[in-house]
């Protein structure tokens, strides 16, 4: 398995869609940050990613009031840790709060927003992804802002010029073939309303957001860093898929570097300069993660589970459990039933 499917496995996002809109300019919506939103959706986490699809029309989205990314019909804009916006039809009308647009949300039925005034309709669907663990690799080394466009771009690879406002770390990835596939389904699943359709479209946004990230490797620059990069880097990438692959094993950086081909003074520097972390406490935090999703998923014994992660007594597995969580890993299992 690769470290992406690895790190996508282990951190286990959900996905659903929890409102359409239907709204007609002038119009403003404010979503509040990641923690409220965390409450007003009910989630059991605080690791929320936010997306939206744009089905007709336009809009802007601002983040923190003046920074403003604007999007046409069929682009998508992903806010990987949810960051506080304002989407909107332009940047004078003053935004609603989304609370006070949302019915009270229900398994039976995605609510649909009427609202607006009476000019031009723009439509969108408004989705979301949360993982339910504290170490999460992945989504710290995204951008605040991505935004998907099958609008074709300029030769500086921005679409329709530089579309993204000052000081927004944004990057802006060409849809394609399949992406807009998925995009199509995505929409004519939450038109559709029929069997089967949240489930439906859970999936097909846990598919969205893993292709979006695919693409989104694919065109980082050399000079990019974080755990992204660090995947696709030669001599980081085979660290990680080694550590992933036996986190149980007793690691050391020199083993590690031997493994790689690499002297260890190259690995550990590499390592730390493009994770932000030195390898053996990424392996240790991995560790952790690890234990998290075997002591939610299976009937495993606390030792075996310590076993599984490299650990040789359940002791010293308590310790380290307890260090990086908070609680030791018999009274946190008991909290997530």
């Amino acid at each position: 398995m690769d470290v992406l499917s690895d790190a996508l496995r282990v951190v286990r996002l959900s996905g659903a869609v929890f409102f359409t809109a239907r709204l007609s300019s002038p119009w403003s919506i404010q979503s509040p940050p990641a923690s409220d939103l965390v409450s007003l959706l009910r989630l059991p986490s605080d690791c929320v990613t936010l997306f939206h699809v744009l089905v007709e029309g336009h809009c802007l989205v601002a983040l923190e009031g003046h920074q403003t990314v604007e999007l046409e019909a069929g682009d998508v804009v992903i806010l990987p840790r949810g960051a506080g916006h304002v989407m909107g039809s332009d940047p004078q009308t003053t935004p609603k709060p989304m609370s006070a647009l949302l019915p009270p949300l229900t398994s039976e039925r995605i609510p649909d927003i009427v609202a607006g005034g009476r000019g031009e309709v723009t439509r969108f669907i408004c989705g979301y992804l949360y993982c339910d663990q504290q170490f999460n690799p992945l989504m710290g080394t995204l951008p605040e802002v991505l935004v998907v466009s099958n609008h074709k771009r300029n030769e500086c690879g921005q679409t329709r010029g530089d579309r993204a406002g000052p000081g927004v770390r944004a990057a802006m990835i060409q849809s394609g073939e399949w992406l807009e596939t998925t995009l199509r389904y995505t929409v004519e699943e939450a038109n559709g309303a029929g069997p089967g359709s949240a489930l439906m479209l859970a999936r097909l946004a846990e598919i969205l957001f893993v292709e979006v990230l695919r693409r989104y490797m694919k065109e980082l620059p050399r000079t990019e860093r974080g755990w992204l990069a660090g995947v696709k880097d030669p001599v980081v990438g085979k660290a990680l898929q080694l550590l992933h692959a036996s986190p149980e094993r007793t690691w050391t950086v020199e083993e590690l570097a031997r493994a790689i081909a690499v002297s260890r003074s190259t690995l550990a520097d590499r390592f730390t300069g493009l994770i932000g972390e030195p390898p053996m406490r990424y392996l240790t935090r991995w560790r952790i993660q690890v234990a998290e999703h075997l002591l939610r998923q299976t009937n495993l014994s606390i030792f075996a589970v310590a076993e599984r992660v490299g650990y040789a007594s359940e002791a010293a597995f308590n310790r380290a459990f307890r260090r990086y969580v908070g609680r030791p890993p018999a009274l946190w299992r008991l909290s997530q039933v």
